[in-house]
């Protein structure tokens, strides 16, 4: 088994790797999530012509679970790809990013520590929030997708699509390339305020017709804080994977709940 001082020192070493400045490390991230996103509607709308089936991709995607599903499937797992192929770009391990090791079970200690500090903080900034701000809507509905699950297998779909396979996706590329490389550069204070801004404007979703989803954003923001501290403190991804899935959990639950249960 490795040492665990040794794991620490190589995640203290990997600090100063050169992954570059950082708005290169921001511009990449953006740019990595957004081609992600355009190749997995390519590919999925080419999938959709071959087997015949007409109508808009949208309307595809609001009525079909497989296609929803392999949609984020497509685009979480380019992302991965693209974050490998960005570190192969300069020579840097998958340590760099907080994969350089196996998970252990401290990792799911930690893990489940931080659930539950998540949770802790969560309801004591909603409580601050309706203080101060009463008018702030922060029970908005997000738009996950999935709106016609007719069948268990669309659940099934639906369930493996937004609980387990984005916190691989979401935190190689945020906490893992994201938050890694600004860490090279910056103090942890401010990587972790820059790391989880943007995580939270990704899931503000501006076309909802209900307009700016900020709840999800406070949630989201939140969410990072403890994800980046578990990140700096474990010096892996693991810990901080298993929070995003139970916390998608939950949300899946909450969501789906009139659908399903």
């Amino acid at each position: 088994m490795a040492n665990p001082k040794s794991q620490w020192f190589k995640w203290q070493k990997s600090k100063t790797a050169n992954f570059g400045p950082p708005w290169w490390v921001i511009l990449n991230t953006l740019v990595i999530f957004i081609i992600s996103q355009l190749v997995a509607v390519f590919l999925v709308d080419l999938g959709l012509q071959v087997i015949h089936r007409g109508g808009s991709l949208s309307t595809a995607l609001d009525k079909s679970a497989a296609a929803q599903f392999f949609y984020v499937l497509i685009a979480e797992g380019l992302a991965v790809v693209f974050v490998i192929w960005a570190l192969r770009g300069r020579r840097l391990p998958l340590s760099a990013i907080g994969l350089g090791r196996r998970p252990r079970r401290r990792d799911l200690t930690r893990g489940l520590l931080g659930f539950g500090a998540f949770y802790v903080l969560l309801i004591i900034t909603s409580i601050l929030l309706t203080l101060i701000f009463p008018d702030l809507k922060v029970n908005q509905k997000q738009d996950v997708g999935f709106n016609n699950l007719a069948t268990l297998s669309d659940g099934i779909l639906a369930f493996v699509a937004l609980v387990l396979v984005p916190p691989l996706g979401e935190e190689t590329l945020v906490r893992g390339y994201l938050y890694s490389g600004l860490r090279s550069r910056w103090k942890f204070l401010p990587a972790l305020l820059v790391t989880s801004l943007l995580f939270a404007l990704a899931h503000l979703q501006p076309d909802n017709p209900a307009g700016l989803v900020w709840g999800a954003a406070i949630n989201t923001f939140l969410l990072s804080v403890v994800l980046v501290y578990l990140r700096e403190n474990t010096g892996a991804l693991y810990a901080g994977m298993l929070v995003h899935c139970l916390n998608n959990v939950i949300a899946f639950t909450v969501h789906f709940h009139g659908a399903l249960f």
